[in-house]
């Protein structure tokens, strides 16, 4: 297996140009219009769900976490006292820049 990303690119382009899969080496049927074949296909697949399933749990609790101590949910601050939005001004500011 190359070590360095140079090999690995150079490895890359050259299952890619011999029409294999660059991820395994394996043949792709000649029909696929896809890069890369399809187990390595499913893996992508089930790893890209697995990481933002992980991601979005992790935001969920950091959410619910800062809110119940009164912190701006997006940047961690201190509400202030009396302060009714759950958002914090400077988060709001920069919301409303965005949407404008």
């Amino acid at each position: 297996m190359p070590v360095g990303a140079l090999e690995r690119k150079k490895l890359y382009s050259q299952r890619k140009k011999s029409g294999c899969c660059p991820r395994c080496g394996s043949k792709k049927k000649k029909t696929s219009k896809y890069i890369y074949c399809d187990d390595c296909r499913g893996f992508f697949r089930g790893y890209n769900q697995e990481m933002s399933d992980s991601l979005n749990e992790q935001r969920k609790a950091r959410y619910k976490q800062r809110k119940k101590n009164k912190e701006c949910p997006r940047c961690g601050k201190k509400l202030e006292k009396g302060y009714k939005k759950i958002i914090c001004k400077s988060c709001l500011k920069k919301q409303y820049g965005y949407n404008n």
